[in-house]
């Protein structure tokens, strides 16, 4: 059973299925349009058992709460990007995957829950029906508010299925979720991979590449599915494949005759990556001449380009740095959080 705030969007399918619930529902119904003709929703909590088939409603005032998981409504939006960003650096990755998600429409399938509101220390962005794993991404402004980002995430993963993955949160906010269990058996967070240096690529920093001769500039669609799939050490489902790589910016290049021989994808979560290369190509900077073009094409198109780099990946690390990404003073963990369905 997952607790859904309803949404200003949906009060009237709300009015409409209470009506049909008279007279049981007469209290809930007269209280939700009083409020609603008085435009007090504002200060309340609609909240349902399921949507858009609900059998319990309860409407709260939103500070009877003290840590209340709180979903942003769409009409807060300009303000949660402008309090994300006032958190840059340690937001980029959810101020970053917030203005994806808002400028692709895709929130509408997502949950954006912080721990308070206006002022909040930690933001979950996870799918709201999620039937298979997906990634969240978080953000906890220090290890202190730890709890607060343990309880967003258990309160997300009601509507999931285990386990919940989540990238995001600096590596000593991860040790302040584990150090709050007595074991590790207990401990629900495990990391995903060694923790991620976090880089980041500035305009002034790009330096072009020419592209040999022989080779074209283009970008990854659908048809190149199999391909990017079957290159990863990690297969994944071919449906994410798919979304991300018809969705967010990528850059491929070919031969001249169509064949794909280097590429990369801006993951969903904002950072840069799955570079590859093909190995016979491996020797004519194109892995450089990719990722130099692709944090291009995030610039121009109004984005902070940034990647996340294992800190024992040296091969990895000493790439980026030799074309021109800076290391952050934090690093990232990807964590797991596992659960019992219940």
């Amino acid at each position: 059973m997952a607790v859904r705030e309803v949404l200003p969007g949906d009060y009237d399918v709300l009015d409409q299925r209470l009506e049909k619930e008279l007279p049981l529902s007469i209290c809930g119904l007269v209280h939700f349009r009083l409020m609603r003709r008085k435009h007090l929703l504002r200060e309340k909590m609609v909240l349902v058992d399921s949507w858009p088939d609900f059998s319990v409603l309860l409407i709260v005032d939103r500070q009877a709460n003290a840590m209340a998981v709180r979903e942003v409504l769409p009409e807060e939006y300009d303000e949660l990007d402008q309090k994300l960003e006032k958190e840059l650096p340690l937001s980029i990755c959810g101020l970053v995957h917030f203005r994806l998600m808002r400028r692709k429409h895709l929130l509408t399938e997502k949950m954006v829950l912080v721990d308070s509101w206006p002022d909040f220390s930690v933001l979950v962005i996870v799918q709201r029906h999620i039937r298979e794993t997906w990634l969240s991404v978080g953000f906890c402004k220090d290890p202190e508010f730890a709890p607060n980002l343990e309880t967003l995430i258990q309160f997300a993963s009601r509507n999931t299925s285990p386990p919940l993955y989540i990238v995001g949160c600096t590596s000593e906010v991860m040790d302040a979720l584990v150090c709050a269990h007595q074991s590790m058996n207990s401990c629900p967070f495990r990391r995903m991979s060694a923790d991620l240096i976090v880089y980041t690529l500035r305009n002034k920093n790009i330096v072009p590449r020419a592209i040999p001769d022989g080779f074209k500039i283009s970008e990854l669609s659908e048809i190149h599915t199999d391909i990017v799939r079957k290159s990863r050490s990690y297969a994944g489902k071919k449906e994410s494949i798919t979304y991300q790589i018809t969705n967010f910016l990528s850059v491929l290049i070919e031969t001249d005759d169509g064949h794909p021989v280097a590429w990369e994808v801006q993951h969903e979560f904002g950072a840069i990556g799955m570079l590859h290369v093909e190995p016979e190509y491996r020797r004519n900077k194109l892995g450089s001449i990719v990722t130099r073009t692709l944090a291009n094409k995030l610039i121009k198109d109004g984005q902070l380009v940034f990647a996340l780099v294992e800190e024992n990946n040296g091969t990895s690390i000493a790439f980026h740095e030799n074309n021109g990404y800076v290391r952050l003073p934090f690093k990232f963990s990807c964590m797991e959080f596992i659960f019992l369905i219940k």
